[in-house]
């Protein structure tokens, strides 16, 4: 028979142990987010932010579903990838939130 205080070391590897695996995260546009601004966010990430954006043009594999949002999604997340993963990367002025359930979809891999 297990002591009560081994049953409870046992007891807490299961509990604790989880809470230590980091977790991936990604960033994706705020649905509330007005459409003039998450465009602004695609301009420029594609730009200045040095995003490759062609997985958004026609015939990518991130174009469909055509939409600002989406393609803001996949744009924000890869610049928020590429920059250290922070809350600061994901801000796009408070269009940007932090998930941590993958977007990915079909064939558009969030990475």
């Amino acid at each position: 028979m297990f002591s009560q205080l081994t049953l409870i070391f046992l007891l807490s590897l299961v509990v604790i142990h989880p809470l230590h695996v980091s977790a991936k995260t990604w960033c994706v546009a705020n649905p509330s987010a007005a459409a003039t601004q998450l465009q602004a966010n695609i301009d420029w990430a594609c730009s200045v932010g040095n995003i490759d954006c062609v997985i958004i043009n026609p015939g990518g594999p991130c174009f469909d579903p055509n939409t600002v949002i989406n393609h803001a999604s996949v744009v924000m997340n890869d610049y928020y990838q590429t920059h250290g993963s922070t809350e600061e990367a994901c801000s796009f002025s408070g269009t940007g939130q932090i998930v941590s359930v993958d977007p990915s979809y079909g064939g558009c891999a969030y990475t």
